[in-house]
């Protein structure tokens, strides 16, 4: 696994612009918990590739290390609450 680099995202937004590889996620909760996705996308209209719900008060670390997740359009952070945070960390 190369060094990855770190997103931390609270609410939509590009994670990279680009094709990459995702190889963990942490997902956090506040106290009321909440969807979250990954697209593969620029924007939120491509395909989720990682999606869940998180519960209230929880962290979830997703190691994706034997098998990285392959964007081959980009790397989109899909959250719709305001509960939820994710770090990603991609190459």
């Amino acid at each position: 696994m190369p060094n990855p680099t770190t997103s931390i995202d609270t609410s939509d937004g590009a994670v990279k612009s680009g094709p990459g590889t995702v190889y963990w996620l942490i997902v956090s909760a506040a106290s009321t918990g909440g969807a979250y996705q990954l697209n593969n996308s620029t924007d939120d209209s491509g395909t989720d590739l990682v999606s869940g719900v998180a519960p209230a008060n929880s962290m979830t670390f997703l190691d994706f290390t034997g098998a990285p997740l392959e964007f081959n359009t980009g790397i989109y952070a899909d959250i719709p609450g305001t509960n939820v945070t994710i770090t990603t960390a991609y190459a």
